[in-house]
């Protein structure tokens, strides 16, 4: 894995230059730096696959604590006329003579950090009460003393309460059969979103099964705010002309193999597929409407030719590369037989007016990462984040309860 990821990365690496012209690529939102928002993409958990997702959440800052208000986004789809309820997102047959409908709910919950702490969970499980790292503080005077507070400390022994993750709740992800995304917010005590750029996340997407065993992590995207405020302090405005956080990119870019690639690696008949996830920048949680946009997607392979396709993207989207544009993968330009090449490079722009309905009447920003799969005698995945380039003009916003 590390010599094809490494060769694949070299050519996409010199394609883009050339595409771009030498240019520096801008970016404000990014995986590597703490940040006031950090977002996963991708959450999935399915017992029945033995597949789970384990969450990291860190509070860089070591002198202070932290609040953090998380969403949980449920993008399942589910039956109805025919089984009603059940998840049809894979299998839409399982509606019987019924609908399948896709569906966008969420579900919110608080962490406390103490300062400098990591918390990590698995999303099936979450985090009960009883499981949590410092579950109330302690007396500094007398460390036998539980305390919510100073004043419970005082006025004997005195002195200080320790810090604690009292008030923390981290539930399960709310179907055994989940794929979603997370997305967790620095707030006061209050509940109004503060300018503090202390988080950092990661996710590992985790297979275990009898036959087979894979993990596959990512880093949470991270978005700085930028001490303005501009409106409503529950609506968080993403660049445009006064922002209170970074924006969202112009474009998403992936580096990738085409679809259905033998792996070039000597001795292995492994064969290569990518699934793209993307979500949305905007979301109005108060009101449980998701964000959308439609996604234009050019595709360069290694002779600079230039292929294209759009793809509306609502709410949530994971799909494999080939069926972005056609459900016979053989015929998609995102197949190697169609691109003629072994590798190559997407640029996926937001574009235009993505419904005309109240679901959403403007474009979203779009974040997201993607997952390569090797599947031969094993299954491997390799998660990573896309490459992102300038930032839009038009502002997106997420609204929170």
């Amino acid at each position: 894995m590390g010599q094809v990821r490494w060769a694949g990365w070299t050519m996409a690496i010199a394609t883009a230059f050339v595409i771009s012209g030498g240019q520096v690529a801008r970016a404000d939102i990014a995986s590597d730096k703490p940040a006031a928002i950090v977002l996963y993409p991708e959450i999935e958990v399915s017992p029945i696959d033995g597949v789970d997702t384990v969450i990291r959440l860190t509070n860089t800052n070591t002198s202070s604590p932290i609040l953090v208000h998380c969403f949980y986004v449920d993008a399942n789809s589910h039956c109805s006329g025919g089984n009603d309820g059940a998840i049809c997102t894979n299998d839409p047959a399982v509606c019987g003579g019924g609908f399948c409908i896709p569906t966008w709910q969420e579900t919110d919950f608080r962490i406390q950090l103490t300062a400098g702490q990591p918390i990590e969970w698995t999303a099936s499980t979450g985090l009960a009460d009883s499981d949590l790292p410092l579950q109330f503080g302690v007396c500094q005077r007398n460390p036998q003393k539980v305390c919510g507070s100073d004043s419970d400390c005082n006025p004997f022994p005195g002195g200080s309460c320790t810090q604690s993750n009292a008030g923390t709740r981290i539930p399960p992800v709310p179907e055994d059969q989940f794929v979603g995304e997370l997305r967790c917010i620095a707030i006061d005590t209050n509940g109004a979103p503060t300018a503090r750029n202390d988080l950092k996340g990661e996710a590992l997407l985790e297979t275990s099964t009898t036959s087979n065993l894979d993990v596959a992590s990512y880093n949470a995207l991270g978005i700085e705010a930028t001490g303005a405020s501009s409106g409503a302090t529950n609506e968080l405005v993403l660049g445009g002309g006064q922002p209170e956080y970074n924006g969202c990119p112009n474009y998403l870019i992936l580096n990738h193999f085409f679809d259905e690639a033998f792996d070039p690696v000597p001795g292995s008949a492994n064969q290569i597929t990518t699934e793209l996830v993307l979500v949305p920048c905007s979301n109005d949680y108060l009101r449980q409407i998701p964000g959308a946009a439609v996604a234009q997607y050019l595709v360069f392979n290694e002779f600079e030719q230039r292929f294209s396709t759009s793809k509306t993207a609502r709410c949530f989207q994971e799909i494999q590369l080939c069926h972005i544009d056609t459900t016979q993968c053989s015929n998609s330009i995102f197949n190697v037989g169609v691109s003629g090449t072994l590798t190559g490079q997407t640029r996926i722009n937001p574009i235009g007016v993505a419904s005309p309905g109240p679901v959403a009447s403007v474009a979203s920003g779009l974040l997201g990462i993607a997952v390569e799969t090797h599947s031969g005698s094993f299954v491997r995945r390799a998660a990573f984040n896309l490459h992102m380039q300038g930032a839009r003009d038009a502002a997106d916003t997420i609204i929170i309860p």
